[in-house]
């Protein structure tokens, strides 16, 4: 190869060099992007569940409300006093002490509306009543239980959602400026103030503002219907008054204010409980007196969705001979295991007829005959927190010497099942319209 050619080649190569070079540089003048990892610059995105309030809700102002506001009023039994309901000549109200829930004597024959025209949906699967585990025999020579006869159950499946649960353009709000003041007798004395007000701040005390939307609307409706109920007749109505309504529940009430259940022109007895157990309670049965608006409801939704639903109290064989012996005279003797005997049930889950310490009944301090079922055994050991429901099953194990309650539901379990409100509308889509009606079979609402 001559000179000239080497020359040629080496500058050849050195151009070319030259243009890679400058091709490199080029690249990375016009925006050629490092490599990216996967853990860099992500957004932290907490996990779900973290924020309270945010479980099955896509309001933002739900994210941000204490626990407090999260739970019903703990202490929402017994609910106000139903003074009124009817019942027989010894309504079962009476027929305990310890008991806030009394009525009259007036007897109520009237049939039920008609439920409102919607179609059917599947009936949920069925689920079996609780049952008493108690492995203790059943006492010898034991009177006979009085039976209590149990009303007709409505066990169809509730209504489907048929409309959206925001405020529709065919209804008409009530100037709240417009509505009467309302009175109410609350533990603090008598209370009187705007209905707004009043409603509102038994809303804020009785469900928070952590409930559906829907769910707080029937609440508002209920409390109001309970309210004008007692002062249509001259009278006040038991209520429990949060100190303030927050302006969530305010606004809720606010859309519904004027709106209540009426049974044959009356305001209905609205009455209502924290929860229910699969079904609800009927009012013959915990206060004596048929109404028809308050009957046993199936509500099976309970038992996947009511934090109520299955909780267990334990009592030692002391506690329950102490809390007998207080409330009743009865002295318990013998084996702990053969003092209690669930004889029959009512409404399908709740406990009716019952022995204790081998008596179906006591003699209260007025001279009374009183006969024992879940309703008085439950205020017997206490009520309340403690032992939440009528619908429970028990048993006894002498190797602790300890009785175990599980109860089903919380409060008296009649009419409306708040818990139960805001499943049907959070789980279901209902609006409050359609969970009136369902807790209030036959009333009408406008």
């Amino acid at each position: 190869m001559t000179n000239t050619s080497l020359l040629r080649c080496a500058t050849a190569f050195l151009v070319l060099s030259c243009y890679i070079w400058l091709f490199g540089i080029t690249g990375v003048i016009e925006g050629e992007q490092r490599t990216a990892y996967a853990d860099e610059g992500l957004e932290f995105v907490p996990p779900v569940g973290s924020i309270s309030g945010s479980d099955n809700n896509s309001e933002g102002e739900e994210r941000i409300f204490s626990a407090l506001n999260a739970n019903i009023n703990p202490l929402n039994n017994p609910k106000p006093g139903f003074v009124d309901l009817p019942g027989g000549n010894t309504p079962a109200g009476r027929n305990n002490p310890a008991s806030d829930d009394s009525q009259s004597d007036s007897q109520s024959d009237t049939e039920p509306l008609p439920p409102p025209e919607v179609p059917d949906i599947p009936t949920p699967t069925t689920a079996s009543p609780p049952t008493n585990t108690t492995t203790t025999p059943a006492p010898t020579a034991a009177p006979e239980p009085t039976t209590t006869t149990t009303p007709t159950q409505t066990t169809t499946a509730p209504p489907p959602p048929t409309t959206t649960t925001t405020p529709r353009d065919n209804e008409t709000v009530i100037d709240p400026s417009l509505l009467p003041r309302l009175t109410v007798q609350t533990p603090n004395g008598q209370v009187t103030d705007t209905a707004l007000n009043i409603i509102s701040r038994i809303v804020q005390n009785e469900v928070g503002s952590a409930f559906d939307v829907e769910a707080i609307k029937a609440q508002a409706v209920a409390s109001y219907t309970y309210v004008m109920h007692y002062q249509s007749q001259g009278r006040a109505a038991n209520a429990e008054l949060s100190s303030i309504a927050s302006e969530r529940v305010t606004e809720s009430v606010r859309e519904v204010l004027g709106q209540a259940l009426y049974f044959n022109g009356d305001y209905i007895a609205a009455v209502y409980c924290a929860s229910s157990a699969g079904f609800t309670a009927s009012s013959a049965n915990v206060w004596g007196g048929d109404i028809p608006y308050l009957r046993s409801v199936r509500t099976e939704f309970d038992i996947e969705h009511d934090p109520n639903y299955g909780l267990t109290a334990t009592f030692s064989s002391n506690d329950v001979r102490v809390a007998v012996l207080e409330r009743t005279g009865i002295q318990l003797t013998g084996a702990p295991g053969q003092w209690l005997e669930i004889v029959g049930r009512v409404d399908t889950v709740y406990v009716g007829a019952m022995t204790v310490g081998g008596r179906s009944s006591y003699t209260a301090s007025d001279g009374r005959e009183v006969q024992f079922t879940g309703r008085h055994f439950r205020d017997i050991m206490g009520g309340g927190r403690i032992f939440r429901s009528a619908a429970f099953e028990f048993s006894y194990n002498p190797s602790t010497d300890f009785f175990t309650f599980i109860t089903y539901g919380y409060g008296h379990g009649v009419g409306l099942s708040q818990n139960g409100a805001n499943i049907l509308a959070r789980q279901f889509g209902y609006d409050y319209k359609q969970i009136l009606a369902f807790y209030y079979p036959g009333a009408a609402l406008r």
